[in-house]
């Protein structure tokens, strides 16, 4: 597959970058699959769960223990597995309007500062799930007693993915390629966009 032509950052344009458009999406898809599906089957238990346990409690008078504790700490979870798949796709807030008014080159410097400066940010917030993971290994919530570490390691493992994402999105930047992904799946037809002529395929 010939890698698109496609313009810096362009909203547009962006939609037909996939993650098997690079060598390097490539190599770090399966990881993001693994991400971006189980934050969405954490939302399905994180919706399920109170739902159960209102039939549970209405209806067969057997509430579960703990329900509302587990829900607290899944939604935290859900957020911190769905956080690298966000930072991959640009999901996230971005000053869109004002980064396309950039010269091409000072685009190239930003990038490349914005996915340094995220690389650091998240290596450094990894380093510290660690420390709070090697500290709270005794501790455990105090009504179903799940270890602490069992969430601390879910911060560990998004803020270390996260950061991979940032070393990745720099190395694009280097290269002068779009920094965002689309999985397959979320493309949109040519013909519902409202593109040129001339940027169809």
């Amino acid at each position: 597959m010939g890698e698109a032509k496609v313009a810096m950052d362009s909203p547009v344009n962006v939609q037909v970058v996939d993650s098997r458009t690079y060598a390097i999406d490539r190599a770090v898809e399966p990881l993001r699959w693994v991400f971006r599906w189980g934050s969405v089957a954490m939302l399905i238990a994180l919706v399920s769960l109170p739902f159960i346990q209102v039939i549970a409690r209405e209806i067969l008078s057997a509430p579960f223990i703990g329900v509302e504790e587990l829900t607290r700490f899944m939604l935290i979870c859900t957020v911190l597995i769905a956080l690298p798949y966000v930072i991959t796709s640009g999901a996230n807030i971005r000053m869109d309007e004002l980064i396309t008014m950039l010269p091409k080159g000072v685009l190239r410097i930003v990038r490349i500062v914005i996915g340094l400066t995220g690389a650091a940010t998240f290596a450094v917030m990894t380093a510290a799930s660690a420390v709070a993971i090697t500290t709270n290994l005794d501790n455990s919530t105090p009504t179903l007693g799940i270890p602490y570490w069992v969430f601390l390691g879910a911060a560990f493992v998004s803020f270390t993915m996260s950061a991979l994402e940032c070393i990745i999105m720099t190395i694009k930047a280097f290269q002068d390629r779009p920094l965002y992904i689309t999985f397959p799946q979320e493309l949109e037809p040519e013909e519902e966009l409202d593109l040129p002529e001339s940027m169809r395929g």
